[in-house]
């Protein structure tokens, strides 16, 4: 799964990184978040079609368009790659409301118990990721209409699978435009077909945890206490 991530890029790495896509940005870059939780905003990239892109902010965990109420956003920061064409939480985003969500990267929690230990996972040439994610527009009894969105995850793959069985699905630039762009099954297939982007990642401290937490220090590596699960040189 992704229950945590960091953003602390630019919007020209994130243009570098697009594909190509004729982003619109606002004027100045995004402030920096290095413990970014459910429930709070992210910013993510919405297809405005002819190969254009909008970036907005919006509340991380979907919401349905036909819930009754905002707790099920809790149970709804991640869709499952397997699932997401058919769950009905998931499958009108899925058909048609696909968007990107960038990051610099994410962690995970492996261990057990007091032995949890947080590592932060991020691309090993390139200072941004985009994951692939769902979004959806609610519109409450009481108030404006609310913009949510998804991540995307999918079965871990090589080395990451020591870490967490899960991982975010992360889209090459050769497919953020098809993602955001095409229907249903396109996405299905892209899913299918896109490539695991290297990654690598260290221990980091257990401040992390604490969503209230940010700055810098929260990435920074610390003596792991699961030495094992540090990726293969």
């Amino acid at each position: 799964m992704c229950g945590r991530y960091s953003s602390y890029y630019t919007w020209r790495e994130i243009w570098e990184f697009s594909g190509g896509l004729q982003l619109t940005v606002p004027a100045e870059d995004p402030q920096p978040a290095y413990n970014l939780a459910p429930t709070q905003p992210g910013w993510v990239l919405v297809g405005e079609g002819e190969g254009k892109a909008r970036a907005t902010q919006m509340r991380w965990g979907l919401i349905p368009a036909w819930a009754r109420d905002a707790k099920i956003a809790y149970s709804t920061i991640n869709a499952r790659v397997e699932t997401a064409s058919s769950k009905p939480a998931f499958r009108s985003a899925w058909k048609s409301r696909r968007c990107l969500v960038p990051a610099s990267g994410y962690y995970e929690w492996p261990g057990e118990g007091r032995q949890k230990q947080p590592y932060y996972i991020h691309a090993t040439d390139s200072p941004v990721i985009l994951f692939a994610g769902l979004w959806e527009r609610w519109s409450p009894k009481d108030g404006e209409p609310i913009e949510t969105y998804s991540i995307v995850t999918m079965d871990a793959a090589g080395d990451l699978a020591r870490l967490h069985d899960r991982m975010p699905l992360m889209l090459p630039p050769d497919l953020h435009r098809d993602w955001i762009e095409g229907d249903g099954e396109q996405a299905t297939a892209i899913a299918q077909a896109a490539p695991i982007p290297a990654l690598t990642w260290h221990a980091v401290g257990k401040a992390v945890g604490n969503v209230r937490n940010q700055g810098p220090q929260l990435i920074e590596p610390v003596d792991a206490l699961l030495p094992e699960l540090l990726p293969e040189e």
